[in-house]
């Protein structure tokens, strides 16, 4: 069984009954509601290592050590902050030293946005070529990164490719093939897989890193028992010597990370490390993805249409919604007790862990079933073609940090037209920039953000 220090750690120094004298100011005590966690939330004091240090040694450097074991990485670092903290540290490494300019595919997080705009980083984008009626997806071939880095100097090819995968609505790119270019510009390949740490332990693994990927970010607490929070930055063993270094990722990391994680998600991160080493885990996820192909075939007989398809990850469910509202789907779920992830007008995304049991499975169909039945009296869908979902390339007058750090003005969405987009418009979830820091108000992206409900922008003054 795999060791867990951290949580070893917090476990005896709680049993100690110490006199703290440090940070937090609960002093392990109360509120009374938080007395069954606070006396594991603690600080750095001693023995209980630094989220940061650079050294093999210490209780987090052993835990992490174990992860990177797991995940087959050089090295895995861990964030207390989520997937967003892993993504600037991605990209500050990727630039450090050379061009500060990035290759990227346009369906990125907002995370994204705002590391360019911190580092000072410019991106060249990769447009989807058809619209796939949501802004979460985007289609992407080895030979469609091919076709766009031919056209590049060499001297002005960028310094990264970066691209999401898998997806808001679980759809997967052909990493290795991604990959397989990246290596013949020798450019490095990172990648954005906040929705899949638990492809690593599927039978066939199609991790990232195991695909190819030099960098990618892991949000564990999206589908893995973690904490919420808990997250991997993951380095390829076979990538550059510089983006191995522990030294310069946990400096990189650093820049832009609080000096006081959190040690529950620390500990929950620890404890992570030995379910997944465990087989049973392995044999629950196997189970998961079979009994969620069997549930997709379930809700089809029933009348709803889903995202079926051998390029979606396992444990995504996504309910189509051409014929009704998305929204009002998902209201009518909430009334039944199903609370969902995520939806807009065309779909109803829900996440599947191997923690889902088949109550939570058998309440969903029941719902689904009453839902049917009221199916005349819901509303039809709004979107009128596929063109409202599709995000075009529009005119850039300002860099992202440019447009980002300038005086600006929130105006109404109809008075936009012509005017420059200050702070990146999404809506969350799924945090996909709809406009972007810099770029020009059009007539396509106006009724895009319409369409979402978005009425007030920022604009550059």
């Amino acid at each position: 069984m795999m060791k867990t220090p951290i949580y070893d750690f917090l476990t005896e120094y709680k049993n100690k009954n110490t006199a703290r004298f440090h940070m937090p100011g609960h002093k392990g005590r109360g509120p009374d509601e938080l007395r069954s966690i606070s006396p594991f939330d603690i600080t750095e004091i001693t023995g209980a290592d630094f989220l940061f240090n650079t050294s093999n040694e210490g209780i987090i450097s052993e835990s992490e050590n174990n992860a990177s074991k797991l995940f087959d990485s050089a090295l895995t670092a861990y964030s207390t902050e989520g997937s967003t903290l892993a993504i600037k540290t991605m990209l500050f490494l990727a630039v450090k030293g050379k061009r500060r300019k990035i290759l990227a595919a346009r369906n990125v997080h907002k995370a994204f946005i705002n590391a360019c705009a911190l580092i000072d980083i410019d991106v060249d984008w990769l447009f989807p070529k058809k619209s796939l009626n949501s802004i979460c997806t985007i289609e992407l071939s080895a030979s469609d990164l091919e076709n766009a880095l031919s056209g590049y100097n060499k001297c002005d090819l960028p310094s990264a490719v970066y691209i999401t995968t898998p997806d808001y609505l679980g759809n997967m790119l052909d990493v290795k093939s991604i990959s397989d270019v990246c290596k013949r510009y020798d450019i490095p390949l990172l990648v954005d897989n906040a929705h899949g740490a638990y492809l690593n332990f599927l039978s066939n693994n199609i991790h990232p890193l195991n695909l190819g990927a030099d960098m990618c970010c892991d949000s564990a607490h999206k589908t893995l028992p973690c904490l919420t929070g808990g997250a991997y930055l993951h380095i390829s063993k076979n990538t550059k010597e510089e983006f191995k270094s522990k030294t310069n990722v946990k400096e990189a990391m650093q820049i832009f990370a609080t000096t006081s994680p959190s040690y529950l998600i620390l500990e929950s991160l620890d404890l992570c490390n030995r379910i997944l080493s465990d087989k049973e885990f392995i044999n629950k996820l196997d189970k998961t993805c079979k009994r969620v192909k069997k549930l997709k075939a379930e809700i089809k007989s029933i009348g709803f249409d889903v995202i079926d398809n051998p390029d979606t990850e396992p444990l995504k469910l996504v309910l189509l919604t051409n014929k009704i509202n998305g929204k009002e789907l998902l209201y009518l779920l909430e009334k039944h007790n199903i609370y969902c992830e995520y939806a807009d007008i065309s779909a109803v995304v829900l996440m599947i862990s191997p923690e889902n049991n088949e109550n939570d499975f058998i309440s969903l169909l029941s719902a689904l079933k009453e839902i049917k039945k009221l199916s005349a009296n819901i509303t039809a869908c709004s979107c009128k073609s596929d063109e409202d979902v599709f995000i075009l390339p529009t005119q850039r007058k300002m860099s992202i940090r440019d447009a980002l750090f300038s005086k600006a003005e929130t105006i109404p969405i109809e008075k936009a037209l012509g005017r420059i987009c200050s702070s990146p418009v999404s809506i969350c979830p799924p945090c996909i920039p709809l406009v972007i820091s810099g770029e020009v108000f059009d007539l396509s992206t106006i009724n895009l953000l319409k369409r979402y409900s978005i009425f007030y922008v920022n604009v550059v003054q």
